[in-house]
């Protein structure tokens, strides 16, 4: 097998080079997170039709770099048209479809898999709470259609006249900006400024399932699932609601886990797997689990094209990208 070739993303954006110069016939092409590089930051903030100027703590909340991202995949899609005859990793229609949370819930439902109930397309929080009011939900997590490691994520809930809203997203001056240190916001007229800056950047909105603990923690469960198969798993530990590790969070312990659940443990691979069949042109993707308390049920929280990254994890003896790769040469590649 040929070494890799790396192309970075600045190159495509500035319009320097193209895919046709990188693919080969018969290639394998992968598309990859673009990493923190601030000059690409950048200009995937400027693709995404979003002013302001980046700077070390930007603005994310409002999916400037995500939604950058989603348009030039979409054009990357395009283009890998006009390319020689290659092999995708992963159709670029499927990993759009995985960037837009409300689209890959409805597609997940509609395979019949195990999901929250979510609300309809609400623009402020005045419609939010009256949509779920309706429904008789006092506990709902909001996430920003096109958000990605939590940002701009809400875990709301609220009893007679008390709120409380626990977010990533810190509010200055007008102005939202993403935190690593998770924030409370107690009163209605916190939540609802929160709610009412963050709705015209496209909310979705799920009911809150709570989450099982182990440990003495809330967990749930990153799981890399290759050509079909569950296979490298990350149990994300937290105090509250919100398990992302780059906040602080710890890594479980996956093994006393799948000890713990015995037999149980297939649940988590049924929804995994479930849910990658969802995407017949993905050869991976990281699936978040929710397992309820109890660990009588599992539901499938996302879909990442780019959740594969499990620093130190490996299935016989194979790390993520070892294991996609020798799918590949199985034969489970999606065609293009």
């Amino acid at each position: 097998m040929a070494p890799a070739r790396v192309l970075p993303y600045l190159p495509l954006l500035r319009g320097e080079t193209h895919l046709g110069e990188w693919v080969r016939e018969g290639s394998i092409v992968r598309f990859d997170s673009p990493g923190e590089d601030l000059e690409t930051e950048r200009a995937l903030i400027e693709l995404g039709g979003h002013s302001g100027q980046p700077r070390k703590r930007r603005n994310p909340a409002d999916a400037g770099v995500v939604r950058g991202l989603f348009r030039f995949a979409a054009a990357a899609g395009r283009a890998t048209d006009r390319v020689p005859p290659h092999r995708p990793m992963q159709r670029v229609g499927d990993i759009l479809t995985m960037f837009d949370k409300p689209a890959t819930h409805a597609r997940l439902r509609a395979a019949g898999v195990s999901v929250p109930d979510a609300l309809p397309e609400v623009h402020s929080a005045a419609e939010l709470f009256a949509a779920a009011r309706e429904r008789g939900w006092t506990r709902l997590f909001v996430k920003l259609a096109y958000g990605s490691s939590a940002s701009g994520a809400v875990a709301l809930q609220w009893q007679g006249e008390r709120v409380a809203a626990i977010s990533t997203v810190r509010m200055l001056g007008g102005r939202l900006y993403n935190s690593r240190q998770l924030l409370r916001y107690e009163t209605w007229g916190e939540v609802y400024a929160l709610l009412d800056a963050l709705a015209p950047h496209r909310l979705h909105a799920e009911q809150w399932w709570p989450k099982a603990s182990f440990g003495g923690r809330t967990i749930d469960l990153r799981v890399v699932t290759i050509g079909g198969r569950a296979q490298h798993t990350l149990v994300r530990s937290a105090r509250g609601p919100i398990t992302n590790l780059h906040l602080g969070n710890e890594r479980g312990d996956a093994e006393a886990l799948r000890r713990e659940l015995g037999p149980r443990w297939e649940m988590v691979e049924d929804a995994a797997e479930s849910a990658l069949n969802a995407f017949p042109g993905a050869l991976y993707a990281g699936v978040d689990v929710l397992l309820t308390p109890g660990f009588r049920r599992a539901a499938v929280l996302e879909v990442n094209a780019f959740g594969d990254y499990h620093r130190g994890v490996r299935v016989a003896g194979r790390d993520t990208y070892q294991a996609e790769l020798c799918a590949m040469m199985e034969g489970d590649a999606p065609r293009p």
